[in-house]
């Protein structure tokens, strides 16, 4: 694989999937990420035959930085035209990644901190970075306060990356604040590395995407499966009719344009609720936030702020 790629992590389902087909209908050679290489190999191979694309599977465990930083060694010189940030996960359980982190966090920020700081250098003029983060973070979005999601509260990248270390008042219970929270910091993450490309002069623009409530994912996969099933069942019922809720083929469309829509190039940043560009939260537009989970990850991850790649492409 010679051409530019898109790389999208999380890839074998949800909404990681439906824009690997989608970029694929589009005619874009892809590096499919996630963390069982049958699975992703299977994919590979759908796509070949469905749309004759090109795509590699990229096999990865996020919440083990050192595979992170091992599987993207193994990308070295490939020209990227795109980065999906898409993997995630949500947990009501209080637990660790294999570096000793809060996994809500370890995987939705860190892992993608690391991954977008060693390949930035391959992402060929006129890329394009899509993190997806979620409207969750947005203290006025009706729906997640009706799901019972809380509003997140920053308190600093290494009390949420350790909060056992951290004094009472900057600990985050586990749940769906943790969450919500490292969806805050998604948009923080892509403001500040487009600040950074551009002063490096980079072509390179990064957008962060609210894909909304999508009920045909894993969003439920703690439930139990009578209720799971019924969520789902419900929730494609009602999602024509309630803002912010969108099926994965539908967001999907979405992030694939801002891959390949000739009208995104040279944006730059820009937060968007599907393909509807708004602002973000008042506390994703703090530039000292911005700064300060810039620094404070890439410490995180063993990263200097001057360790992401200098441009090759």
């Amino acid at each position: 694989m010679t051409n530019p790629a898109v790389l999208i992590t999380g890839a074998t389902g949800g909404l990681g999937r439906a824009t690997a087909q989608e970029l694929a209908r589009r005619g874009y050679s892809l590096v499919l990420g996630g963390r069982r290489r049958e699975a992703l190999e299977s994919e590979c191979r759908a796509l070949e035959s469905r749309f004759g694309a090109r795509a590699r599977p990229w096999v990865a465990e996020l919440a083990n930085l050192e595979e992170v930083r091992a599987a993207a060694r193994e990308l070295d010189g490939l020209p990227l035209r795109g980065i999906v940030a898409n993997a995630g996960v949500t947990t009501t359980r209080d637990v660790r990644s294999a570096d000793g982190y809060e996994l809500t966090f370890a995987v939705n920020v860190l892992a993608h901190q690391l991954l977008l700081c060693l390949l930035e250098g391959q992402l060929v003029q006129g890329a394009r970075v899509v993190i997806i983060s979620s409207g969750v973070h947005e203290p006025g979005n009706k729906l997640a306060r009706r799901a019972g999601i809380p509003v997140p509260r920053w308190v600093g990248a290494h009390n949420l990356a350790r909060p056992d270390a951290a004094a009472p008042a900057d600990r985050l219970p586990p749940g769906p604040q943790r969450y919500s929270t490292s969806k805050l910091g998604n948009v923080l993450q892509a403001r500040a590395l487009q600040a950074r490309l551009r002063a490096r002069g980079r072509d390179v623009d990064v957008f962060a995407v609210d894909p909304g409530l999508m009920v045909d994912t894993e969003l439920a996969r703690e439930l139990p499966a009578p209720l799971r099933l019924l969520f789902r069942a419900v929730g494609r019922l009602a999602t024509p009719f309630v803002d912010n809720m969108r099926l994965s083929r539908v967001s999907a469309r979405h992030v694939a344009a801002l891959i390949d829509a000739p009208q995104w190039s040279g944006r730059g940043f820009a937060y968007l609720d599907g393909d509807r560009v708004k602002p973000p939260s008042s506390d994703a537009l703090r530039d000292e936030l911005a700064d300060a989970l810039w620094r404070d990850a890439n410490e995180l991850v063993a990263l200097r702020d001057d360790d992401c790649a200098l441009p090759r492409a």
